[in-house]
C-alpha cells in the first residue's frame, strides 16, 4: 500500500512501526470503523475509498502529525531508528537469513517482472496475482531501505 503513504504520510509510515496501535485507531476513526486494527483498517482501505472517505483519512493525518508534534514524536525520528536498529541487529548477530530473504523476495519479484514484460503471466486474469505483486512491491522496496537507505536521505558528506 505505497500510495496510502503518499496520501496519509504519517498514519501510512507508522501502521507497521512501534505507533502502528495509535495510527491504525486515527484511521479507522477516520473511517469510522469500530475495529480499531490496522487489519480493519486494510481491509476497509483495500475495498475501495469514497472522496469523503479519502478526505476525511487525510485530515486524520493531519491531526495525528500534530498530536505526536505535541507529544513531541517525530515519525521520521522513528522510522529512521527503526531502520538503524535493523542494521546494527543484522551487524551484531551477522545472520544470513535477511541476505537469504532479500534475495529470494528481488528474485521472485523480478521473475514475476519478467513473465509479465514477456506475456508469460497476465495480471488482469487474476486479482490475487495482483495483491501478492503489490506485496512484493512493498517488500522488495524495504529490503533495498534496508540495504542501500531510504531515496528521502540525503547522502552523507
Amino acid at each position: 500500500m505505497d500510495w496510502l503513504n503518499k496520501i496519509i504520510p504519517t498514519i501510512g509510515n507508522l501502521l507497521g512501526g512501534p505507533l502502528g496501535g495509535a495510527a491504525a485507531s486515527a484511521a479507522a476513526d477516520a473511517l469510522g470503523l469500530s475495529d480499531k486494527t490496522k487489519a480493519a483498517v486494510e481491509r476497509a482501505i483495500g475495498g475501495g475509498l469514497t472522496p469523503e472517505q479519502m478526505a476525511s483519512l487525510q485530515a486524520a493525518d493531519i491531526a495525528f502529525k500534530q498530536r505526536l508534534a505535541d507529544l513531541g514524536i517525530e515519525s521520521e525520528k522513528l522510522a529512521v531508528q527503526d531502520r538503524a536498529d535493523a542494521r546494527a541487529m543484522q551487524t551484531a548477530t551477522n545472520s544470513r537469513v535477511p541476505a537469504i530473504l532479500g534475495f529470494t523476495l528481488v528474485g521472485t519479484f523480478l521473475t514475476i517482472i519478467c513473465m509479465l514484460l514477456t506475456g508469460d503471466m497476465k495480471l488482469w486474469d487474476n486479482q490475487t496475482l495482483t495483491m501478492l505483486l503489490g506485496q512484493l512491491t512493498g517488500a522488495v522496496t524495504a529490503v533495498i531501505a534496508f540495504y542501500y537507505g531510504a531515496s528521502h536521505q540525503q547522502p552523507s558528506k
